[in-house]
C-alpha cells in the first residue's frame, strides 16, 4: 500500500507542476471519445446523459459539439486544472480491507 499510495501522491503533483507528454494527453482524448460513444448505444446512458446536460448546463449538446470540446483541450489546461484541484491538504484517502496496522499520515498525502 506505501507504494501505490507514494507512487499516485507523486502523479498528481506531476501533474501539478509539468505539462502531460502530448502521447499521454492524445491517448486519454481517444479514450474518453470512444467510451462516450459506445456508452451512447445504451437507452438508459443516453437518457442519462441528456437529464446531466439539462440540469447542470441548461441545453443539449450535440455528440459533435462534445468531441470538439474534448479536442480543444490542452496539457496546459490540464496543469492549470490540477494546480487548482490538487491543492496541499485536499487529498482525501479511502484504504479498503484489511489494513493490519496501517497508518497514513496528512504529511505524506501532501501536494504541496
Amino acid at each position: 500500500m506505501d507504494e501505490v499510495v507514494d507512487l499516485v501522491v507523486e502523479e498528481l503533483r506531476t501533474m501539478k507542476t509539468s505539462l502531460i507528454p502530448e502521447v499521454e494527453l492524445r491517448r486519454a482524448k481517444d479514450h474518453l471519445k470512444g467510451s462516450l460513444m459506445l456508452s451512447l448505444e445504451n437507452t438508459a446512458s443516453r437518457m442519462s446523459h441528456l437529464a446531466r446536460q439539462e440540469i447542470y448546463f441548461d441545453r443539449y449538446f450535440s455528440l459533435d459539439e462534445t468531441l470538439e470540446g474534448v479536442e480543444r483541450v490542452t496539457a496546459a489546461d490540464l496543469q492549470r486544472v490540477a494546480a487548482d484541484l490538487f491543492a496541499d491538504g485536499s487529498l482525501g484517502v479511502t484504504v479498503l480491507g484489511p489494513k493490519d496496522g496501517y497508518a497514513l499520515t496528512r504529511e505524506r498525502l501532501g501536494l504541496g
